[in-house]
């Protein structure tokens, strides 16, 4: 909404009944889309994600389900929630290579 807001594009439009002047600066928009922060919120509003798959229920030096066999959970979608200021992005790798590490028999 705050895109099409910004192009000037009515929010009912059909897309199909988007102008090719319209659609230019749509994508100078997208190209360039600038914002103005004013403030910022609490730690506690950093955290975007929640909940996921119970830890418990993988294998954790495969990664592997221990419900369904064959199935590998990494990344985001395990319940792995703290603190963690940033380093979701190490939980998501170092799950992501222990997997590999399994399904290709170790490196």
């Amino acid at each position: 909404p705050v895109i099409i807001e910004r192009c000037g594009i009515y929010p009912d439009k059909k897309v199909n009944q988007i102008t090719s002047k319209e659609r230019d600066v749509l994508i100078a928009l997208l190209k360039d889309f600038r914002v103005k922060i004013t403030e910022i919120g609490s730690f506690s509003q950093a955290v975007i994600t929640s909940g996921g798959i119970n830890v418990k229920e993988i294998n954790p030096k495969s990664m592997e389900s221990k419900l369904v066999k064959g199935l590998y959970i990494v990344g985001e979608v395990l319940d792995v929630d703290a603190l963690t200021g940033g380093f979701n992005l190490q939980i998501a790798f170092s799950t992501a290579a222990a997997a590999v590490k399994s399904l290709l028999g170790g490196f």
